[in-house]
């Protein structure tokens, strides 16, 4: 949560699920000044060659277009080479972001962690 004045601060965790499905747990705020390091992040994560990443973005307090277009573009670069890229997400204030801008539809979202297991099972 950003309170006047201050700023969660950014993490990017990396992790995989039981099955080697990298994840990318992200925290804070995603904006101009952290997208850069979600970039790298992602592009680690990446370069190893899975067939999908999951982005889970439960603890990201805010999301700006740069942040958004930081995840976007990551979404068409694997497509490109028929990868996938997931997110968890349930933060209201950030679902509505995907829904305004209408990205929404480009990305599976699931609502936890737990769900995208389930479905993996």
């Amino acid at each position: 949560m950003t309170v006047h004045g201050t700023r969660q601060r950014f993490v990017a965790a990396k992790g995989q699920l039981d099955n080697g499905t990298p994840v990318v747990s992200v925290m804070g705020d995603v904006d101009v000044a952290t997208a850069p390091a979600l970039e790298r992040t992602l592009l680690d994560v990446t370069s190893a060659g899975a067939r999908e990443v999951i982005i889970d973005l439960t603890g990201c307090s805010f999301l700006d277009s740069r942040g958004l277009e930081a995840l976007t573009a990551m979404r068409a670069r694997l497509q490109r080479s028929d990868r996938s890229l997931a997110l968890v997400l349930s933060n209201p204030s950030l679902i509505r972001i995907f829904r305004i801008t209408q990205v929404e539809e480009r990305f599976t979202i699931y609502p936890s962690l737990s769900a995208l297991r389930e479905r993996a099972a």
